[in-house]
């Protein structure tokens, strides 16, 4: 299945390469018969052009063209980028130029109607700092003044339209700078209430000086800390040993050590006397009483003082007692107080450090604000001073490289015009050879000989029948019919059925050849298809064999000498006589009848061929055909066609259309054989000649 289908995609590309070189051929032959038409046309384009290109030249203005380099170096800037070169070809071309120069110059109705075709601004190729401004006229001078008049004012323009953008710029910037200046201004002012707010200048340096002086009162604070436990301590023994002793003695100290000293004086001398004098000797008495009254005085300076416990050793020691308890007293005092004095001051640091904890973010904030403002006034003056010197330089944008124009006569046939009336005179033929080609293959009708040859391909052709009024003698006519006849023969050694189509508008595929096979003694039948409805006037008194009706060389079946049935089969007049006796000899005609004369339907498919099993039974060679000329278009050539082993076709020469050919020639295959009669061929030379096989 593989190989049937790839033989089947071979055999339809062979044919489709085969169609398509059938084209190129024949679009090479039309293109050669129109040669002389297409030939004319292009001549006649190139002679319109130079008329054409001679009235222009002498009606236009340009006749001479003159043209003037410029340099375009702007001074670069971040701020106002300059023009880019195809702005300032913009600005060269604006209308209000044109407008300016024509006031300037003073020029003619004329030379104003073409003034925008006489000037042209382009960059110059490659470059991209430098454009040409070219100007056209009719004269040296006129393209001179006109060039220079217009640089001069295109200059000013730019100039004007340069200075116009810097200086709308710088006064943009400058508006700016104002609206900088009266925020920095604001800050300024929101500054200065932050320092009235707090009562401080310098927060940042202030928090510095906080920082250090907390460092020092901490230092300082941790020191004193350790001078306090220090003096609590010692405060801490000295009142202990301090109130160890009773209060009243403490405050009587003086009076008691008096009286002890008394006492222990008064003892000492009581006791001397008690052992050196007996016990009435007055001075024992004496020192006894004295003792006694002092020991009294004492007791009772006691119970005076509610001093309840008193021991003398109390006196021991007692001022150094009091002494350190009164020095560790004040230490301590003293330490608390510079306590109290260093919390005071750590307080009001932190208290300034919380106040500058809220005022450096602000501060700050306000610092960079500031910053920032001064920073865009300084890059504003910049700015400012640039675009000022940009605006100083802009003259200096443009320069003219030559300030003479140079100029040159325009000749009136340059290369390029004669290439343009060539392209012209080529295209114009091409549209007419396209034209008249397509228009021919469409809608024209067969050439003759020289287009047979092009078709060779797809049908062999076998013979000419000339045109009546063809310059042919009947000896010639009859040499050709003969020739086509053996011709005829020799291709129809293995062809059974014959299929005739007549493409040319006759009936000669009803008539061709009937002579010679008679005269041949061939066994060959004619089959005509005819409709039904014509049976009855066609085929009424004809012998009816089967589907068809037969009538053997006119000795069975109607007279067709008969002038009332005579316009029905006219084509077979003169052929009704013969040698034949019966259905099977000779020559023979067979009508068959259909309902469509357009298409078979299947029974008559069937029928048909039936019939032509049949007669191949009794002859030779059967040919099939219908009484009017066939439409390419119908069905019927193609259900024949393929019933038949070959087709015969009767192509005229300007009676058979191009389109129903190539319908026909659709049918060519490798099993079924198509030959072809040339009708109404006129060129006597080739048709002797034998150019046409």
């Amino acid at each position: 299945m593989d190989n049937l289908d790839n033989e089947l995609t071979a055999q339809a590309e062979t044919k489709q390469m085969q169609k398509l070189q059938m084209y190129q051929k024949l679009v090479l032959f039309t293109l050669m018969k129109f040669k002389w038409s297409i030939i004319t046309v292009f001549l006649l384009t190139v002679i319109a052009g130079i008329c054409c290109r001679y009235v222009q030249f002498k009606r236009s203005h340009h006749k001479y063209e003159g043209s003037v380099t410029l340099f375009y170096t702007p001074r670069a800037s971040e701020e106002v980028k300059p023009l880019s070169i195809n702005h300032v070809l913009g600005v060269f071309a604006r209308q209000q130029i044109f407008h300016q120069l024509v006031e300037e110059m003073h020029l003619t109705e004329k030379q104003k109607s073409v003034l925008k075709q006489c000037i042209e601004v382009k960059l110059l190729k490659d470059q991209h700092d430098m454009f040409v401004i070219t100007g056209i006229g009719d004269s040296d001078e006129y393209v001179k003044q006109l060039v220079n008049t217009f640089v001069h004012l295109g200059i000013r323009n730019y100039e004007e339209y340069r200075t116009a953008e810097l200086r709308n710029f710088l006064d943009s910037r400058e508006r700016r700078l104002v609206e900088l200046q009266a925020y920095q201004k604001s800050l300024i002012e929101r500054l200065h209430a932050l320092h009235r707010k707090y009562g401080i200048i310098h927060p940042k340096e202030e928090m510095e000086n906080v920082k250090k002086i907390q460092g020092e009162q901490n230092a300082a604070k941790a020191e004193l800390n350790v001078k306090l436990a220090d003096a609590r301590h010692r405060f801490a023994v000295a009142e202990k040993d301090y109130k160890a002793i009773p209060e009243n003695v403490i405050k009587h100290r003086a009076k008691l050590r008096e009286f002890v000293t008394d006492l222990r004086k008064g003892a000492r001398e009581y006791e001397k006397a008690k052992l050196m004098f007996a016990e009435r000797n007055p001075r024992f008495v004496e020192a006894e009483t004295a003792y006694k009254v002092t020991l009294n005085e004492f007791n009772s300076f006691k119970a005076k003082n509610h001093i309840t416990e008193f021991d003398e050793n109390m006196l021991l020691g007692l001022e150094g007692t009091i002494s350190r308890y009164k020095e560790a007293e004040v230490a301590l005092s003293q330490l608390e107080l510079s306590m109290k004095s260093l919390q005071a001051e750590i307080a009001l640091v932190k208290e300034k450090e919380v106040k500058l904890q809220h005022m450096i973010p602000e501060h700050e904030s306000l610092e960079r604000l500031m910053d920032t403002a001064n920073k865009n006034i300084s890059l504003l003056v910049e700015e400012l001073s640039r675009v000022r010197s940009n605006i100083s330089h802009v003259p200096n944008d443009i320069n003219i490289n030559e300030q003479v124009v140079s100029t040159k006569a325009f000749p009136m046939f340059p290369v390029k015009v004669w290439a343009i009336i060539f392209i012209a005179g080529i295209f114009v033929s091409g549209i007419y050879a396209t034209a008249v080609v397509t228009y021919d293959i469409v809608n024209g009708k067969f050439s003759g000989i020289e287009e047979a040859v092009f078709h060779k391909n797809y049908f062999d052709t076998v013979g000419i029948i000339p045109h009546e009024k063809a310059d042919f003698t009947p000896e010639q006519r009859k040499i050709l019919n003969n020739e086509m006849f053996y011709r005829f023969i020799l291709r129809l050694k293995n062809i059974r059925t014959l299929f005739s189509c007549s493409l040319d508008g006759s009936f000669l595929s009803s008539v061709i050849f009937d002579e010679q096979f008679s005269q041949a003694k061939r066994n060959t039948i004619l089959v005509r298809l005819i409709p039904e409805s014509d049976v009855e006037n066609i085929c009424g008194n004809m012998q009816k064999i089967g589907d068809f009706y037969y009538s053997d060389n006119g000795n069975v079946g109607v007279n067709f000498t008969d002038k009332n049935v005579q316009h029905h089969i006219e084509y077979m007049h003169g052929f009704s006589s013969g040698d034949g006796k019966g259905y099977g000899y000779g020559y023979g005609f067979a009508f068959f009848p259909v309902r469509n004369m357009s298409v078979l339907e299947p029974d008559e498919i069937s029928m048909l061929f039936n019939v032509v099993n049949e007669l191949k039974k009794h002859y030779q060679l059967i040919r099939i055909s219908r009484e009017k000329p066939f439409d390419a278009s119908c069905i019927l050539v193609r259900q024949l066609h393929d019933i038949c082993d070959a087709t015969l076709l009767y192509i005229g020469k300007k009676q058979t259309p191009r389109s129903v050919l190539r319908r026909v020639l659709k049918l060519h295959d490798e099993e079924h054989k198509v030959f072809a009669i040339l009708t109404g061929v006129t060129d006597v030379a080739k048709v002797i000649s034998g150019d046409y096989i």
